[in-house]
């Protein structure tokens, strides 16, 4: 799509905080004041998969409230009529593509909890990894603002996958850190997994952070060949994202697996 030079420098500045060197939710902040800045928009908050608790988790946000928060993850979470299906579309939607206005006004999830801070026009980004959530991103503009344009839901789906990535190489990081991953090697991963040469060599590469245009510069292969492989090894091994791979690799091999 064609980005006018503002858009492009606000684009390249989200870019580059999200993957930054500073720690992760540091480079989510910058990225959230960018996202704001670009859109006129007015409030954001983000939410982290835990893959081990099957839940969101690890917020920030920007010019809502602590307290009013901890009431949405406490209660109105579970009388939430937008954040489900949204999740379901894997793509940045607006509020008023799964309900109208006049509707959402009359919901008790608007009406008692978002209005509290003056949210009023809403989209929300959920990012996934393969079939595994990964990243949340929910951008609101007060009701003295105008709703959200087709352009900015393109804009959104343009950086979602740099927000995967940062994610998703933060998350591998932080599992070298812990030691998780030390001393894997390609023998050792066909060895207790089963996997071909092939495989296991693109599993070694994934572990240590690549992308898969990255691994398939490094082995000689097209990207189609290499994404292919990630299924298959996704499917093999029981996992279904970079991070859950890693811990999985990192397992002591059972008795009797080949």
């Amino acid at each position: 799509m064609y980005l006018t030079s503002h858009e492009m420098h606000s684009v390249l500045q989200i870019v580059q905080s999200l993957n930054g060197e500073e720690e992760l939710n540091v480079r989510r902040v910058k990225a959230a004041r960018g996202l704001l800045q670009l859109f006129r928009a007015d409030y954001f908050a983000a939410y982290h998969w835990s893959e081990e608790r099957k839940r969101f988790e690890d917020r920030i946000i920007l010019n809502m409230s602590e307290a009013n928060l901890e009431r949405y993850e406490q209660y109105y979470q579970f009388h939430d009529p937008i954040t489900r299906p949204m999740q379901r579309m894997r793509r940045a939607v607006s509020v008023n593509q799964i309900i109208e206005q006049r509707d959402f006004e009359r919901t008790e999830f608007y009406n008692d909890f978002l209005r509290c801070d003056g949210l009023y026009f809403g989209v929300n980004l959920h990012v996934y990894d393969g079939g595994c959530p990964i990243a949340d991103w929910r951008i609101w503009r007060s009701r003295r603002r105008e709703n959200f344009e087709r352009r900015s839901l393109d804009i959104l789906n343009m950086l979602a996958p740099h927000l995967r990535n940062a994610t998703l190489m933060a998350q591998l990081l932080s599992l070298r850190k812990s030691g998780l991953t030390a001393g894997l090697s390609i023998p050792g991963i066909r060895d207790s997994t089963g996997l071909s040469e092939r495989e296991a060599q693109i599993a070694y590469h994934a572990v240590l952070g690549k992308a898969d245009r990255d691994i398939a510069t490094s082995l000689l292969l097209s990207l189609a060949t290499v994404r292919t492989h990630m299924r298959h090894i996704y499917r093999k091994l029981g996992v279904s994202n970079r991070s859950s791979l890693c811990r999985r690799l990192a397992q002591p091999a059972t008795p009797g697996s080949s």
